[in-house]
């Protein structure tokens, strides 16, 4: 039994611009969502959706570089060990440990404390990761 690798070099460049394009897409949807569920009665709801936003802009810079990534961890490593980004890795690795907890929390609460952490998590670590990455994305279309 062998295992698929999990990043995959892609060299067309239709596909890399394609890949790039979804995940660019994907990542501002889930940030719309995260920003949205920050007022509502749900609110750490918001750090599992901006999360999932931090991902798919690493993904979209991944594919700038040549690469398809299929999962989590892979997403990490990618910008870790291919694009030499390990403080980029920390801060999704970070808020990737932060949606873990959510996610097995066995009693979720609406409160305007926990809205005041979500908040804190959107506007601290998760939209200026997704600037930060824009910023590199704008610096790689430009060697385009």
């Amino acid at each position: 039994m062998s295992i698929d690798p999990t990043i995959i070099l892609i060299k067309r460049a239709e596909l890399i611009k394609s890949i790039a394009e979804q995940h660019k897409n994907n990542s501002l949807y889930f940030l719309d969502g995260a920003k949205t569920m920050l007022n509502s009665n749900t609110p750490l709801l918001a750090v599992l959706l901006g999360y999932f936003a931090m991902e798919h802009k690493a993904n979209q810079l991944l594919a700038l570089n040549g690469y398809k990534v299929e999962s989590h961890i892979c997403t990490q490593l990618g910008l870790s060990r291919l694009l030499k980004k390990k403080e980029l890795a920390r801060k999704i690795s970070e808020v990737f440990q932060e949606r873990q907890t959510i996610g097995y929390r066995m009693f979720l609460k609406q409160s305007e404390e926990e809205q005041r952490h979500a908040k804190k998590i959107i506007e601290e670590n998760i939209i200026p990761f997704i600037q930060e990455i824009d910023a590199l994305i704008k610096l790689e279309t430009m060697k385009l």
